[in-house]
């Protein structure tokens, strides 16, 4: 019995030193954001006790800004065009967060598109995170925390401009989608003997029909 009861105190320690690592983590994510009114809401008023942690797949887009000069309410709402949420990003311009990789690699090739005339680099990646759900102001949001946010940015710096580098694991996840998606496009693949480590897109220069999709950002 004391077995037991000893066995199930280490667990519950181990979990409240996760969540306590886990809380830590979304502050700093929180604070890289640069707003310390939302940080005050989040972790010293009533929404503290909204917050909860779950494990989801996700598809990370990691980006230079496709518009020279946008701010995070044109990001946003850029974001939501396209079937993503934005994230907080700590060296990229931006990172926006999937639920499937297909509508990911999407978004990264209209990116591309509404970026002509400015080389911006992109990296997808999926991989599981650890998501903080929370409210604020009656509003819910889901921030990525861990280190799946530094390993979509850290993805980025190894992409050359104009490209759009996708993981193994995206790559894996599109099985024949993967095509589809970049039919205009140059795709170059690296493989080692397990299969495809990484896919590099590079699309053919055209105007495309992006431009008029985002008309609404008032920058066209």
């Amino acid at each position: 019995m004391q077995g037991t009861e000893s066995n199930a105190h280490r667990a519950g320690n181990v979990g409240a030193q996760r969540e306590a690592m886990l809380l830590e983590s979304l502050s700093q994510r929180v604070l890289w954001r640069g707003d310390i009114a939302f940080w005050r809401k989040l972790f010293l008023g009533a929404a503290c006790a909204t917050i909860r942690f779950e494990a989801r797949q996700l598809t990370l887009l990691a980006g230079d800004a496709p518009l020279a000069g946008i701010h995070r309410g044109e990001l946003e709402r850029l974001a939501q065009r396209v079937g993503g949420d934005v994230q907080i990003a700590s060296r990229a311009d931006m990172v926006l967060s999937f639920s499937e990789p297909d509508i990911a690699l999407e978004a990264a090739v209209t990116l591309q598109r509404l970026s002509e005339g400015r080389r911006v680099r992109i990296a997808v990646s999926t991989v599981l995170c650890m998501v903080a759900c929370f409210e604020v102001d009656g509003r819910e949001h889901r921030v990525v925390v861990g280190p799946e946010m530094e390993e979509a940015e850290a993805a980025l710096a190894r992409a050359a401009a104009g490209t759009i580098l996708v993981s193994a694991e995206t790559h894996e996840q599109l099985g024949g989608d993967f095509a589809d998606s970049v039919r205009d496009g140059v795709v170059t693949t690296e493989m080692d003997e397990q299969g495809v480590t990484q896919a590099c897109i590079t699309l053919a220069p055209h105007r495309s029909a992006a431009m008029s999709t985002f008309a609404g950002l008032g920058r066209f």
